[in-house]
C-alpha cells in the first residue's frame, strides 16, 4: 500500500455524459500503486471524496494512458466549480 499523498491543481474536465466531470492524475498509476484502478480518499478544494482513480480510455495529449477521477456535480456546486476550472486536489490512497 502506498502512503503517499498526492498534491496537484487540476483542470476540471467536462466528461460530456449527464453532466459529468473528472480531474486528471498526474502520475503513473501503475508505476505509484502497481495496478491501474486505486480506491482513494479525495480532497477537491477541501470538498472530502472516496472514489477511484480509473482509465476510461481518455488519452493524454502525447498518446499516452490517462487516469481520472470523477468529481460529482454535488462536490462541485459546494465548491462552485465547473468544467474549465481549477481545482485543488488531494489524494491518498483508502486503506492507510
Amino acid at each position: 500500500m502506498n502512503k503517499k499523498i498526492y498534491e496537484y491543481e487540476s483542470l476540471i474536465y467536462d466528461a460530456g455524459k449527464k453532466g459529468g466531470a473528472y480531474v486528471k492524475f498526474p502520475y503513473d498509476v501503475r508505476e505509484e500503486f502497481g495496478r491501474g484502478r486505486v480506491k482513494v480518499h479525495a480532497v477537491f478544494d477541501g470538498e472530502p471524496y472516496e472514489g477511484s482513480i480509473v482509465n476510461m480510455g481518455i488519452k493524454n495529449e502525447d498518446g499516452s494512458i490517462c487516469y481520472i477521477i470523477g468529481i460529482r456535480k454535488d462536490i462541485r456546486a459546494k465548491i462552485g466549480k465547473q468544467p474549465g476550472d481549477k481545482v485543488h486536489v488531494t489524494i491518498q490512497e483508502q486503506g492507510i
